[in-house]
């Protein structure tokens, strides 16, 4: 998934322009709208210190900078990806809690590389996965008409879908109890 790219139907979060207020503030409705978040999160964030409003307004509403939302919108799509609150909370704290620019640069550099790493390996994994997943989803797709009482797994040989496909994934095989040997030959092994 390339997460620069729009879809018609999915704007960019934070593109929508706020009408209403003349000062850009956003009120924490506007951060949930535009992030395409909802308001238990933007409140979550802010009692977790990761949000901090510039202002309240008279009725006493948290009011947030534009910058704020983009803070909202990265911390989002870091913890979508995975990564842990504590983890979030470091990566924005490295720049604060470094002596000079030099020393803030150098750790923040650090992490992040050390982070694009582990979501490699992970974008890895996810890939192998989404392969399995569709092989076997074609696989029981062959299997949704089956009137065979004592399917799935202990009579499937009788109408041979399992041996449709040259290499069963792994996924028909777990779920459906065959051995590799019964399927076919095995996979690579994984690095």
């Amino acid at each position: 998934m390339d997460s620069g790219s729009e879809t018609d139907q999915e704007p960019k979060r934070g593109s929508a322009r706020r009408k209403g207020r003349k000062d850009g503030l956003l009120t924490t409705g506007d951060m949930a709208r535009l992030s395409h978040s909802t308001l238990r999160t933007v409140r979550f964030y802010e009692e977790e210190g990761l949000l901090t409003p510039a202002q309240r307004s008279d009725g006493g509403h948290r009011l947030f900078g534009p910058r704020e939302l983009d803070k909202l919108i990265l911390v989002t799509d870091m913890r979508e990806a995975g990564l842990s609150l504590e983890e979030v909370k470091t990566i924005l704290e490295l720049r604060r809690s470094s002596k000079t620019g030099a020393a803030a640069s150098k750790r923040v550099c650090e992490f992040l590389e050390q982070l694009t790493e582990e979501m490699q390996r992970k974008i890895t994994v996810l890939q192998r996965l989404r392969q399995d997943f569709e092989l076997a989803a074609r696989v029981f797709a062959g299997c949704r008409h089956c009137e065979n009482e004592n399917a799935p797994p202990s009579q499937c040989k009788l109408c041979g879908v399992e041996k449709k496909p040259p290499e069963l994934p792994r996924a028909v095989r777990v779920l459906w109890g065959l051995e590799a040997t019964e399927a076919g030959p095995k996979e690579t092994p994984e690095p």
